[in-house]
């Protein structure tokens, strides 16, 4: 699309593949009275147990963790606490998700220039049980599909939309409908723009394709699994505990 920026041309070697964390939300509906990140699943802090997947994931060469300002020095004792090489370095969050991510965005560039020219994937800090096959099946379709892609489950309940007062007005075509998770990403100098873009008019989106849908970018999605749960609320941490069980 003309004045939309464009992915590399296919290189003759893979290129690097970065990852931005957002970690910086309150956890409000955990009712912890801190960050949830910091909560313990199957034995280890939720944080450490997503770290952990991309430190195992040979494509991922490095990731930037983007946690609350007042928290950034608890962050860092924690991760200092275990064996996590491919932190790159710890950003300051925002008041949004969104402004989070551009925080990331721009901390990768500056701590790794080659980011420019890279695939870059977002993953929620609190989805701590993505998996090896989802990140490969997100970082092929980015390449494939020279755009943006992410992970996503198809619904399994029927889904009704309702006026306030809770009549139904409309019953949506459960075939068509998934439930995005994360991670979700597109080549770095796509989803920056997109971001910038968005900082500049003002306007607002809860994840990474909106993003890019919002600048008329096109978006695909691949087979996420109903495993990847995002820890929200205390009713999560039961989930989570049966799923860190199966895991191990």
């Amino acid at each position: 699309m003309t004045g939309q920026p464009m992915p590399p041309s296919t290189p003759a070697e893979p290129v690097p593949v970065y990852v931005v964390i957002p970690a910086a939300g309150s956890g409000s509906r955990m009712g912890a009275g801190h960050n949830k990140q910091f909560l313990e699943v199957g034995g280890l802090p939720l944080i450490i147990r997503t770290l952990l997947a991309f430190e195992m994931h040979s494509q991922v060469t490095g990731y930037v963790v983007v946690t609350a300002a007042d928290e950034s020095e608890s962050m860092a004792l924690l991760i200092q606490r275990f064996d996590l090489r491919k932190l790159i370095a710890l950003a300051n969050g925002g008041e949004t998700r969104q402004a989070s991510v551009l925080s990331g965005l721009r901390q990768l560039q500056i701590m790794r220039p080659d980011a420019a020219s890279s695939v870059v994937l977002v993953h929620d800090g609190a989805r701590c049980f993505v998996t090896g096959a989802i990140l490969d099946r997100c970082i092929a379709a980015i390449a494939e599909k020279g755009g943006a892609c992410g992970a996503a489950v198809p619904v399994k309940d029927t889904i009704k939309v309702v006026s306030p007062d809770g009549k139904i007005e409309q019953t949506l075509d459960r075939s068509r409908l998934w439930a995005m998770q994360t991670p979700q990403g597109a080549y770095y100098s796509q989803l920056l723009a997109a971001y910038e873009q968005l900082e500049k008019d003002g306007r607002q989106v809860t994840d990474d394709l909106a993003a890019m849908e919002a600048v008329g970018q096109h978006t695909w999605l691949v087979a996420g699994d109903y495993t990847n749960i995002k820890m929200t609320t205390p009713e999560d941490l039961v989930i989570g505990e049966a799923i860190a069980g199966v895991m191990r």
